[in-house]
């Protein structure tokens, strides 16, 4: 066993001595049962509700088919807003409620922020948190974090590397959210920038959950950018897009993968190809990807939800619920959150269908994968 995973089943294992050793939390003989905090309401809320519906879809597939050892997959889901003091509060009543295995799908990093450190103390797994924030990938702090998406550097390097290198733009800024989420990619964006010699000439910000983005557009117009890194939701995403348009200007305007490209392009009043957009997984649409074809069956069974949406993000989540029930599967013995945190990040390579998750090692991310899309002709669903 490596040393990182040492330290991390160590540090579960301190949250661990008050439990049972016959069982953890969350499981019966019947059930196993999940916490989740997410942003189920607010104008961001289609990040939660999508996220969810895929891995409620995984775990519905799983249940038809006998569940895990003839237990359930259970989803116990708390609405926190994306606003960084419910989703506390929400951890804190996983905590002291101590009835779910681990949490899982999550979404958001300045709510990450808050629940991470009260899910650590209690010794609870954190999996699946929708973010590349860097601070996610630090297991020495995080030891009970496990990342199934790509760093946000990851992504920004996407981005950074097609606008220099394929667009030939030398002249960037940036408008992100005030807030963890901002910071984090703000320091992968300074970071990227450098690895091409470039600076970074303009930046401004604006706060969480607000529609009042116009400001942030208007503090770039001296700063004469060929191109834009938007860092937000989709909701202040697609209003900074539609004023850049009404005003005639044609930045590039770079999204990463949170802006939740299927809401932003429904928003976005005049899609072009210079709207960029990273995903980190499939397009759900894929006919060649196994992981997208089961992913659609499995929504198609759910044709009565009225939150089965078929988009990137439903499908991480749907990617999220198989790999959680695949981990369980791979126990030996009784389910316990040590146990489990031993086999969430294996040495080896784990298949998904044709997906493949691999936790390099001293890792906790078992993914670095980022595709490039536009809202050009023939890039959309």
């Amino acid at each position: 066993m490596s040393s990182f995973a040492t330290r991390l089943l160590g540090a579960v294992a301190v949250g661990l001595l008050a439990w049972p050793a016959v069982a953890a939390p969350g499981v019966t003989a019947e059930a196993v049962t999940f916490g989740q905090s997410a942003c189920f309401s607010g104008p961001n809320q289609r990040l939660g509700i999508d996220y969810r519906s895929g891995i409620l879809a995984a775990f519905a597939e799983r249940n038809a088919a006998g569940g895990v050892r003839g237990r359930r997959l259970e989803l116990m889901a708390l609405d926190d807003g994306y606003e960084p003091e419910q989703a506390a509060q929400n951890a804190e009543r996983f905590a002291d409620a101590n009835d779910v295995l681990a949490v899982v799908g999550g979404v958001g990093t300045p709510t990450a922020a808050r629940i991470a450190p009260v899910l650590r103390t209690a010794g609870i797994p954190f999996v699946g948190h929708v973010t590349g924030a860097d601070f996610l990938h630090d297991g020495e702090r995080f030891p009970n974090v496990v990342n199934m998406r790509a760093s946000y550097f990851d992504e920004v390097q996407v981005l950074v590397r097609h606008m220099v290198e394929e667009r030939g733009h030398r002249r960037l800024g940036i408008i992100y959210q005030d807030d963890a989420f901002g910071r984090s990619v703000m320091r992968s964006y300074l970071a990227a920038l450098a690895e091409h010699d470039i600076p970074l000439l303009a930046k401004t910000t604006y706060s969480r959950n607000t529609h009042a983005v116009h400001a942030s557009l208007f503090g770039l117009a001296k700063a004469d950018l060929d191109a834009i890194l938007l860092v937000g939701s989709y909701a202040a995403n697609a209003e900074i897009i539609n004023l850049a348009h009404s005003l005639g200007q044609d930045y590039t305007m770079a999204n990463l993968s949170f802006s939740l490209s299927h809401e932003l392009r429904r928003r976005v009043e005049a899609p072009s190809g210079r709207i960029l957009v990273t995903e980190v997984v499939p397009s759900p649409h894929d006919g060649a990807s196994g992981l997208a074809g089961s992913f659609r069956r499995a929504m198609a069974a759910r044709a009565g939800d009225g939150e089965a949406v078929l988009n990137e993000l439903s499908l991480e989540g749907y990617l999220l619920g198989r790999y959680l029930a695949a981990t369980l599967e791979r126990l030996d013995g009784e389910l316990t959150r040590a146990a489990f945190m031993a086999q969430v990040m294996p040495p080896d390579p784990v298949l998904v269908d044709d997906w493949t998750v691999a936790f390099a090692s001293g890792s906790n991310a078992g993914s670095t994968y980022v595709r490039l899309t536009d809202f050009g002709p023939g890039d959309g669903p």
